[in-house]
């Protein structure tokens, strides 16, 4: 499987705001060599900044969902759906803004998606 569409959206969710704080065990890609993919086992001695500055983190779908009820979201669904056209993820979140939806060729990208979207929507209020 290609993992380029979802280190982009890793990288949107970057810009948007997600910070990462490296632990080991954390997917990452290089961020010179960008479909150089790995686990980290070992900072080599490097700061968080560093390790921030040197690879793209790549969250798993767990770890998403752990940043959307930090931000006190609410995910109302997260599946596979089929229309006339294709078969797509769906991710569909609850907040008090609204609801925000995202649909995607992977529930990783989805599910990411629909994170940087709520990230961007500036989200921080608690949910009725």
């Amino acid at each position: 499987m290609n993992i380029l569409p979802f280190i982009n959206v890793a990288e949107d969710l970057e810009l948007a705001g997600l910070l990462w704080r490296p632990e080991i065990g954390d997917e990452v890609s290089d961020r010179r060599q960008r479909d150089n993919v790995s686990i980290l086992v070992d900072p080599q001695g490097l700061t968080p900044g560093e390790l921030r500055s040197t690879f793209i983190w790549l969250p798993t779908v767990e770890q998403m969902v752990l940043q959307l009820e930090v931000r006190q979201a609410v995910l109302a669904h997260a599946g596979l759906e089929m229309d006339e056209r294709a078969m797509f993820y769906k991710t569909v979140i609850k907040t008090n803004i609204g609801p925000i939806e995202s649909k995607a060729q992977t529930l990783r990208i989805a599910m990411g998606l629909a994170l940087r979207n709520l990230l961007l929507a500036g989200h921080t209020q608690q949910i009725n």
